[in-house]
């Protein structure tokens, strides 16, 4: 008595068909799981990058602030001498570097007003380059406080006697501070960057001219009592 097989399926896809409860899209997971990142972890990597992008832009803001200083007086300087051109063209690429919106030359500004607007920006550059030193000291004497201030602690320290102490409360003063002094300086350049659009002719919030005019005349202020106590 001859005993026979069945004959062995050479049909594409029947192992997979042989087994039962699986699926190609549970098949397929297997490799996404191992390929691919799941979407917790997508999510905190696009939180990750979001935050390196507020950073680069407080950073660039800083440097757009540091910049107003010399930009300032090169236009000033413009405004005299009838090089408006040479003035709209620093102020397109510094704005460019700051990432705001262009300054499109839709009108070409008298010189008085380059001036006026150079002068407001020179002021406005020694506000920040104030803040900016604000800045780096609540970094240095804040969170770095015990790296550069070795003691003694006296009653008069703040959180002393003791360097944790001392540490401990310089830190939560000065912590807080970094992120205010940092957003401080991106308002104050995005609101320099939009008095340059209007000046060229672009329309602008109302309150711009305004707040620039009252933070000049604290700039004046500022710079006026730290003269007298030189």
């Amino acid at each position: 008595m001859t005993n026979s097989l069945p004959p062995t399926s050479t049909t594409p896809g029947a192992s997979s068909a042989a087994t039962p409860g699986t699926s190609p899209a549970a098949r397929g997971g297997t490799t996404s799981a191992a390929n691919g990142r799941g979407p917790v972890a997508g999510l905190a990597a696009g939180e990750e990058g979001r935050r390196r992008g507020l950073v680069g832009r407080v950073v660039r803001a800083i440097a757009y602030d540091v910049a107003l200083v010399p930009v300032g007086v090169a236009a000033m300087v413009g405004a005299v001498v009838g090089r408006g051109d040479g003035v709209h063209e620093r102020w397109r690429r510094l704005g460019r570097f700051l990432g705001a919106a262009e300054a499109v030359r839709l009108r070409r500004p008298g010189q008085a007003a380059l001036f006026l607007h150079g002068f407001s920006s020179l002021v406005l550059g020694v506000l920040c380059w104030f803040l900016v030193m604000m800045l780096v000291l609540a970094v240095v004497r804040g969170p770095f406080y015990g790296f550069v201030e070795h003691g003694p602690y006296g009653p008069g320290t703040w959180g002393g006697p003791t360097k944790a102490g001392a540490w401990a409360v310089h830190a939560a003063v000065a912590v807080p501070l970094i992120p205010v002094l940092g957003f401080a300086l991106r308002g104050i350049a995005l609101l320099q960057a939009a008095t340059v659009r209007r000046l060229y002719g672009s329309l602008t919030r109302w309150w711009t001219i305004p707040v620039t005019a009252v933070l000049t005349l604290a700039g004046l202020a500022l710079l006026y009592s730290w003269t007298q106590q030189i």
